[in-house]
Parts: structure tokens; C-alpha cells; sequence
């Protein structure tokens, strides 16, 4: 057996003592052969247990192993910093035995691998044990990296009594002044809260500081240097916490003001309301000069804490400086003339606990404010508080705060600029047989080819043309390509598939063909009924050799609508080639049609003779029932099905879902009229091909949403319709009505940012159109809200930044559909965020509107302190008795 082998079993026992013992003894020969099997041999081990583990209980074996026949100090370093021999779930305490295998080295050679082990430290490395006893024996300066003074930290940390510990430490004096600074210190001691607790870190230094072993300017100097250098609120904390328990006194704050002023506009909030408090500690008007003495707070530092504070979004902030600017108001026109900046901004603030606040500071002192900047910038405030503005007036001018009427001059609308929604990928058609085969290669090699609705109405009509054009080119061209696509999932139900049938039975008609299965009626949403109707309507007539010279319904837009002109020109084409369409093509062309249609073409379809052309006709001539009407009701699971509008669910339920009605007059056309009938409410349904959907029906959007709304999972969002099909419904045509408000709402809600504010750009672009149905988002949102499955604090940030984009009188009948819904009865716990979307009613409520909110009153007659009373007293206020 040969060196190596011996230490292999040893490794594989895990017995790293056995190795330590054994690698001293050998010579140079078997360390190098040793040396070099090691990386594999660790490469086998995380593979037999899962690399993700390490080598498990193999990490220390290993490790000593390396450290006895490594030959480079650096090498040794890279080694024991390996992954897989530290972390990922590996817990080593072999300092000892690492330090007995070190010292048969040189010493410079034990110097060297101390300075390389410390470059190599991160936070909680188990290496810093061996690097603090090297760095003892050898002698060498301390090293100053962040991971060996966070390992440092945790080292002292482990102690009995840090206080003691940093006293006799040789390596404090180097050390303590870089925990302000070393990365991964205050994650370290984020858990530390209590000062007076001489065993932690915060306890220690409190200690040392006041028995004066530690310089406490340093650590106050460190403290404010490391909240300039920024972090998270978790990172800071402990040296907020040590901040406060060394509790500055004015004379050692003011010498750091400025640095204070500088932590206000972006700190942390932690951090912000500790430099605020110590700044108004500092005498604000400043005092009589005396050698020695810092000033203190002068005007233009207050000008500058204002106007940061201001714009904080920590409403506590805010208010601690308006308090601050009450105090200070009166000290002299340096003072008086940054309140009335300040008390501006504050007019603009998202809070409306905050802009009333202002309001009354600014009536409050009126006589010492210039009320121009209040003037211009009360056009925020919402009317209530405008009128409020309105009755205090200046002694020196016969000028009020507010115009003539109570409210801010300039006051106009702010203009609604809808955002621009992504645009569906509208690809042009296929007009040669090269392109035509080019696409259907594509397919065959890529298993993952998604062409998207369009995509795939595009390659049907392009098919359909260039095989009636020249069928021998086509199937020349196509001949290549194998008989049958795989990858598809599911491929009785995927479009694709049924295309590739038609493809192969233009290129082989003589090949025995399989039977295609359409779904079942009875488990299949309608509309992907009518789309793979269609395509196996297609693969019947292509067996046939019976294609038609035209599709008619191949969209003209990425709405799905397709161009009444154009459409009658495929008409007139196969009247010319004395063909009839095929049936549901026909039919999905006359869902197509746009609701609007020129009086000259409509003319132009009268004058068509065959039966399509008259179906047509009359279609464009607008001879068609009324819209259908959509209702929308929600239901969950208990022991039953059960709705939520008949009374008040259990503590315990499942599946809350939407039910959609839909009340239309028949068309008597078969393919039609099943659209516009009740959704199948039968949870297992399937409802594919959902991205198509709103193409199926461009011009009865709402109707779609209607067969859309009751696939939405509300408690799984990643099983429901994607914005895509929010999108698709925006760029259609027609009424918007309860379901895709609903849809909506749904988007709203979204845990994921990315996903409201997406949803919220369908909302603005829908208002500023005209088509936003926001008395049915109001309703909707207050069902979804009072059946708990919407969070109204998720919905009500979007709406607010809409009403800020230009759509308040939107947002407002938003709020006023919502309120009688979501307002809570007596007793009732009211709902989280409710008081935000009552001030946001305060916001976008027109001024001597006309609109009654039941049950508003009785919320504000309750009184109390509660915002949300507060915030309906005031909403009170602005509406009809």
C-alpha cells in the first residue's frame, strides 16, 4: 500500500487524528503524492454525499491531511478556505491539531500562511481560531481585513465577560477601531440590546468607555462615521444602539452637527430619528460667541434639517420636524422663512395625517409666514384642508393663504398621461414558400417554439394561401420534415400540434392519418373549444385536398380585429373562386369584425350575394342583439359550496373563487351563442390556450374577461392567467364591465411589485381613454377586500400613485364604489389600509361633488383618535349630507 492509500482510509473513517498523526511521519515523496490526490479524492466525497453538503463529516480529516503535506504556505491557505471544507454545513473546531501540524514548519513559512489565512477570512470563517494562534506565535502585526476582525468580534463575543476580555487583549488596541468599518461586524451583533449586559459587546465598550480603558470619542467617532458610510437598518442597528447607550452629551454632538445634518435625508430611519434628536438637543438660535464652545444649530443647518425631513416617508420623522419647526418658528425671519419652505414641501407629503398638520402649523403661525411659497403649493392639498388654509390671513397684507374661493391658486387638473402598454409581437405574413419552410423547420428543431397566437395565425394563413398558390412547391419544400412533432405538451390540446397535422397531410395525403380528438365540450372552456374547433377544422380540410384559396379570420391587428375591408376582399376572393368559407372560420371572422365599420364599406358587403357574404353584411350593418351583460359573484368551500354574499363565511374555508353570469339575446348562429352564455363553473375545466383569448372575441373584451375571471386562483397565483392576458384585454375593444374589473384588481394585488405596477399602466392607460370601468373596480375591489381575497394595502399604493399620474377623478370613483364595502361594522376589526384609501377619498374627492358614501357618516361619528375616524370625518366634510 502506498502512503496515500493509508491516508485515503484514514480520511474515510473520518478519524483526522490518525491522519495528523500519520502525515508528520512521512517524507517528501509521499506528502507530494498525498497532496496531489487530495482535490480528487474531496471531489468524490462531496459527489457520494451531495456537493450542496460539503465533505460532511469528512471536512477535518481533509483539512489536517492538507495542512501536513502541502507544501506552499499560500497553498495550505487555499486549502483550508476551500469550499466544501468550510461552510456549507460543515462545523470544524481543529485549531489545536492544525496549530501542532503548523509548527513543524519554519517559522517564516507559519507567518506567511497567518497573513494568507487572514486575507482569506469571511464573517464566521472557522479558520480565524488558527489565524489568531499564528499571528500570537509568529508575532506578526495584526491583520486588519473584515473577516478576521468579525472574526475577532464573535471570538471576543464567546468570552464570559467582553469588558474583561478587550482589557487583556493584545489585539484590541489594532482591532476596535475597525469594527465601525469591517463589513459583517454589525450582522454579527444585530441581536445585542441591552447595555447595562457587561457579557456582550454593547455592555463592554459602554463599560470600558465609562471607566475610560476605551477612548469613547473613538467610539463616538466611529459610530457617526459608520452611519455616513450607509448600510441597511439590520447592519446598523448595534451601532445605533451603541450610540444611545453612550448617550453624547450637546458639547460632544455639536462638534459632529454637520455629520448629524448629513444622516438625515437618506439614513435609515433608526438612524435619521437618532441624529433629529440630538440635533434639537443643540440650543437652535446660536449662542453668545465664547472661545471654545461650537455653535449650535444655525439657520441654515435648520433650513437644511427641515427640508430633508420633509421628504422622508417615515411620517414619524416628518412630524418630529414639523414639531421641531413650531418650536422654532418665532426665533426670526432666518427661521420663518425655512418654515414656510418646509411647510410647503409638507403640502406635497403622500400622508394626510402630515398635510393636515402643516395646514395647522401654517394657520397656526400665519402672521410670521410668507404666504406666497404656501400659496403656490397648496394646489396638493386636498379641498378640505385648502379651505382650512383659506381663513388665515397676514396682519401685514389684507392677503389670505389661500385665493378668494379657499382654494390654491393655480389649481388645475393634473394632465392624465397614459403609459405606453408592451405591444403584442404583430410578426408580418408569410408570403413565400422559403419563409413558409423555414418557419415549420424552426418547429421541428426547436421543442420549446412558442409563436404566440398571432405567430400561429400568421403560419395558418400563409400554409392555407401558398398550398392553394402552388401545393407542389409547398410540398417539395416541406417534404423533409418528419411526420410527427414531438415536444409538445399535451398535443391534443396545443394549436401546434393540429397545425403540424395540417402541415403533414398537405406533404403526405397518402399516409394513413391519426384521428384527432378535440377536448371534451363538457370540461372545456368555450373559447378554446372554438380555437381547436378551428384547427381541426382545418386538418379535416387539408386531408380532404379541400383548403380554401383564403382564411378569412387571420387578424389584420395585434387586437385580433381583422380590417372590414380586407375582410371583404377575402370574401369577394372566394366568391370569384366560387368557394364557400369554412364554417368556423367564418365564424371566429365575424367575432373579429371592429364594433365600428365605415358606411361605405358596410355598403360595399350588401352587395355580396352568397350566403357568407350575407351572414357578413349583416354583421357589419350592425344587426346584432345588445352587448351581453356580465354579473359577478364569489363562492368558497366549506362543508359546501357556498357564496359570499349570503352571509358571513366561517373562520375556516377553501377555494375562494369567482362565478361569472353572462344574460346576452341569441344570434341563432351555434358557434356563436355558446360565448356568450354562463361560464362552465366546474373547477375542473380547462382553460387553455388563454393567451388567445381575447383575440377569439376583440370587439366583447368584457365577455372574455367573463370566461377568464373564474380560472383566476386566488390563493395559488402562479396557476391563474398572466398579464399578458390583462394586456390583450386593454388593446381590445368594448365594454369593460365587473369581470375584467375584477382582473384587475387581481393584478393589483400582486405580491410582486414588477406585477401592480404593471397592472396599474393598464389602469392609467385605460382612463385616459375614457374606457377605465372604475365604478365596477371600486365594487369589485370592495367584494375582493370584504371576502379577504385582496389585500386592501397592496391595491391602495397603486391607486394613490394613479391619482398623482393625472386620474383622480378615476381613483376617486374608485374609493367611493369601495368604501360602502370595506367600511367596518360596529365591532367589526376594519381592514389594514383602510384608513389610506379613505384619505386618498380626501385626496380625489371633487369639491361640491354629489356622491354618498353609505355608511361613511357613522365611521366619523365614532370620534376617537383613529385615523381612519379622523380620515372620515374629513371625507364627511366634502360630501352631500
Amino acid at each position: 500500500m502506498t502512503a496515500w492509500d493509508d491516508v485515503r482510509e484514514l480520511i474515510d473513517k473520518s478519524d483526522a487524528d490518525g491522519v495528523a498523526a500519520l502525515v508528520v511521519t512521512l517524507d517528501d515523496a509521499a506528502r507530494r503524492q498525498v497532496a496531489k490526490e487530495l482535490p480528487g479524492h474531496l471531489k468524490e466525497i462531496r459527489l457520494y454525499l451531495d456537493s450542496w453538503r460539503g465533505a460532511g463529516e469528512h471536512a477535518e480529516a481533509l483539512r489536517a491531511a492538507g495542512a501536513g503535506t502541502i507544501a506552499t504556505a499560500t497553498s495550505v491557505a487555499s486549502w483550508l478556505t476551500r469550499r466544501g471544507l468550510v461552510g456549507a454545513g460543515e462545523t470544524v473546531d481543529d485549531t489545536p491539531r492544525l496549530l501542532g501540524l503548523a509548527g513543524v514548519r519554519p517559522h517564516a513559512w507559519q507567518a506567511e500562511l497567518a497573513t494568507r489565512l487572514a486575507g482569506r477570512l469571511r464573517g464566521g470563517d472557522p479558520n480565524y481560531g488558527l489565524t489568531a494562534a499564528l499571528i500570537s506565535r509568529t508575532g506578526i502585526e495584526p491583520p486588519t481585513g473584515d473577516g478576521f476582525v468579525v472574526g475577532w468580534v464573535s471570538a471576543v463575543l464567546g468570552g464570559r465577560q467582553v469588558s474583561g476580555t478587550l482589557a487583556t487583549d493584545p489585539l484590541a488596541d489594532a482591532l476596535l477601531p475597525r469594527i465601525f468599518h469591517a463589513q459583517g461586524v454589525g450582522e454579527v451583533l444585530q441581536w445585542e440590546y441591552d447595555p447595562a449586559d457587561g457579557r456582550t459587546w454593547l455592555g463592554g465598550l459602554r463599560a470600558l468607555a465609562a471607566d475610560g480603558r476605551v477612548d469613547r470619542d473613538m467610539l463616538l467617532e466611529g459610530c457617526v462615521g459608520r452611519f455616513l458610510r450607509g448600510g441597511t437598518a439590520l447592519q446598523l442597528r448595534f451601532f445605533v444602539r451603541l450610540h444611545q447607550a453612550l448617550a453624547p452629551s450637546p458639547a460632544e454632538v455639536a462638534p459632529r452637527a454637520r455629520d448629524y445634518l448629513r444622516l438625515l435625508p437618506s439614513a435609515p430611519g433608526t438612524v435619521a430619528e437618532l441624529a433629529l434628536g440630538h440635533l434639537r438637543a443643540l440650543p437652535t438660535a446660536p449662542p453668545a460667541v465664547t472661545p471654545g464652545v461650537a455653535p449650535g444649530v444655525t439657520p441654515g443647518d435648520f433650513a437644511e434639517a427641515l427640508d430633508a425631513l420633509m421628504y422622508r416617508p417615515e411620517k414619524k420623522l416628518v412630524r418630529a420636524g414639523l414639531s421641531w419647526l413650531d418650536r422654532s418658528v418665532r426665533l426670526g425671519p432666518e427661521y420663518a422663512e425655512a418654515a414656510a419652505a418646509a411647510l410647503a414641501a409638507a403640502f406635497g407629503h403622500d400622508s394626510s395625517d402630515v398635510q393636515e398638520r402643516a395646514v395647522r402649523l401654517a394657520v397656526k403661525h400665519a402672521a410670521h409666514l410668507d404666504a406666497a411659497p404656501l400659496r403656490d403649493a397648496a394646489a396638493a392639498l386636498p379641498a378640505d384642508l385648502r379651505a382650512l388654509l383659506g381663513v388665515s390671513q397676514r396682519p401685514a397684507r389684507d392677503e389670505s393663504l389661500a385665493g378668494n374661493d379657499g382654494s390654491a391658486e393655480g389649481d388645475e387638473p393634473v394632465p392624465l398621461i397614459a403609459p405606453a402598454l408592451p405591444p403584442a409581437e404583430s410578426p408580418p405574413p408569410v408570403t413565400t414558400v422559403t419563409e413558409l419552410a423555414a418557419e415549420f423547420t424552426r418547429l421541428a428543431n426547436d421543442p420549446f417554439s412558442e409563436l404566440g397566437w398571432l405567430g400561429t395565425e400568421r403560419l395558418m394563413a400563409g400554409l392555407v394561401e401558398l398550398t392553394h398558390r402552388d401545393p407542389a412547391a409547398v410540398r417539395k419544400a416541406l417534404a423533409p420534415l418528419p411526420a410527427r412533432r414531438w415536444g409538445w405538451w399535451g398535443e391534443d390540446d396545443n394549436p401546434l400540434s393540429w397545425l403540424w397535422r395540417t402541415m403533414q397531410a398537405i406533404t403526405s395525403p397518402w399516409t394513413p392519418p391519426s384521428v384527432p380528438r378535440l377536448p371534451d365540450p363538457s370540461r372545456a372552456s368555450v373559447p378554446f373549444l372554438l380555437i381547436m374547433r378551428r384547427m381541426a377544422e382545418l386538418v379535416t380540410a387539408a386531408r380532404a385536398g379541400d383548403l380554401p384559396p383564403v382564411l378569412l379570420a387571420t387578424p389584420t391587428s395585434d387586437s385580433g380585429h381583422v380590417d372590414p375591408a380586407e375582410l371583404l376582399a377575402r370574401l369577394e376572393r372566394l366568391e370569384e373562386a366560387g368557394r364557400e368559407p369554412l364554417n368556423v372560420d367564418l365564424h371566429q371572422a365575424l367575432l373579429r369584425i371592429p364594433r365600428r365599420v365605415d358606411a361605405e364599406v358596410a355598403a360595399r358587403a350588401a352587395r355580396l350575394t352568397g350566403p357568407a357574404g350575407r351572414l357578413v353584411a349583416r354583421w357589419m350593418a350592425g344587426d346584432l342583439p345588445a352587448d351581453p351583460v356580465v354579473t359577478v359573484r364569489y363562492r368558497y368551500t366549506a362543508d359546501t359550496d357556498r357564496w359570499f354574499d349570503e352571509g358571513r363565511p366561517p373562520e375556516y374555508y377553501r377555494d375562494p373563487c369567482a362565478s361569472t353570469f353572462v344574460a346576452a339575446s341569441p344570434t341563432g348562429l351555434d358557434l356563436i351563442d355558446p360565448l356568450c352564455r354562463d361560464p362552465e363553473r366546474d373547477v375542473r375545466h380547462r382553460g387553455g390556450c388563454m393567451n388567445w383569448w381575447a383575440g377569439v372575441m376583440p370587439s366583447h373584451r368584457e365577455v372574455v374577461a367573463a370566461h377568464l375571471l373564474p380560472l383566476f386562483d386566488w390563493e395559488w397565483r402562479e396557476r391563474s392567467p398572466g398579464l399578458p392576458v390583462l394586456h390583450d384585454l386593454a388593446r381590445a375593444d368594448g365594454p369593460l364591465g365587473p369581470a375584467f374589473a375584477a382582473i384587475l384588481v387581481f393584478h393589483l394585488n400582486d405580491e410582486d411589485p414588477a406585477g401592480r405596477t404593471a397592472a396599474l399602466d393598464v389602469l392609467l392607460a385605460l382612463a385616459a381613454t375614457g374606457d377605465l370601468p372604475a365604478s365596477d373596480v371600486g365594487d369589485q375591489l370592495g367584494h375582493l377586500v370584504g371576502n379577504g381575497m385582496v389585500t386592501l394595502s397592496r391595491v391602495v399604493p397603486s391607486l394613490a400613485e394613479a391619482e398623482r399620474a393625472g386620474a383622480g377623478a378615476q381613483v376617486w370613483r374608485i374609493v367611493a364604489a369601495a368604501l360602502p364595502r370595506v367600511l367596518p361594522a360596529d365591532g367589526e376589526r376594519p381592514a389594514g389600509g383602510l384608513a389610506d384609501l379613505i384619505a386618498l377619498g380626501v385626496r380625489t374627492a371633487p369639491p361640491g361633488g354629489t356622491t354618498h358614501v353609505p355608511g361613511l357618516a357613522a365611521i366619523a361619528a365614532r370620534g376617537g383618535s383613529s385615523r381612519m375616524a379622523r380620515e372620515a370625518a374629513r371625507l364627511v366634510r366634502l360630501l352631500p349630507p
